[in-house]
């Protein structure tokens, strides 16, 4: 998986630290649109970077309070609230954490000679059909016209966008925001609209992490 391979050379490349190794580990396991078990980011980061929770004794199990210890870290505001969740809901990429990621790949060059990710999907597979479905529905919204015409987004229109009315927790909002988020590439038309999007909310303290 291309994906996977860029997570790998990500921890080969660079000096990252083991709560950062825990967020491509989500990240890899398609934390942004869905929740992730821990276990199951304990035996990816087991997989992209062996040495980093390696017991010292035993160095072929995976320490799993380690990667525990450092799920809920990627949480804290001091390491950027990278992630969201908890044990027994399963962890996400918050709308930061997909920022984030996106931001390391690029910094480390990874995949900036290939063709968009999307565009590498197979036609009919789940995502590809979600997001044909999104961009249908994105570009018939009152926020798409508005945007386009004016420059501007209404909140009410962001929140028709996205899903979510006054009553939407914080957390609930930012499930929703980086769902849709992932589905575009950076620096794609879609995907600069929906940042803008979220902006509105943002600003609004209805996404504040």
């Amino acid at each position: 998986m291309a994906r996977t391979k860029q997570c790998q050379k990500l921890l080969t490349s660079h000096d990252v630290r083991q709560f950062e190794a825990v967020v491509l580990a989500v990240s890899d396991l398609g934390g942004a649109t869905r929740s992730v078990d821990t276990e199951d980011v304990a035996i990816r980061c087991r997989e992209l970077g062996p040495e980093l929770f390696a017991w010292r004794k035993y160095p072929e199990q995976v320490n799993l309070e380690l990667v525990r210890v450092c799920l809920s870290n990627a949480k804290k505001q001091q390491n950027g609230v990278l992630l969201s969740g908890s044990g027994r809901d399963g962890w996400r990429l918050t709308r930061r954490g997909l920022e984030w990621v996106t931001q390391r790949t690029k910094e480390q060059g990874i995949g900036t000679s290939r063709k968009p990710t999307h565009g590498r999907r197979t036609a009919g597979s789940i995502d590809t059909v979600r997001r044909a479905r999104e961009i249908a529905r994105i570009e018939a919204s009152v926020a798409w016209a508005t945007w386009r015409a004016e420059s501007r987004i209404d909140e009410s229109d962001a929140r028709a966008l996205f899903r979510v009315d006054s009553y939407a927790t914080s957390q609930l909002v930012e499930i929703k925001v980086t769902r849709l988020l992932a589905l575009f590439d950076p620096g794609t038309e879609h995907r600069h609209f929906l940042e803008v999007a979220a902006n509105v909310l943002r600003v609004r303290g209805i996404n504040d992490a």
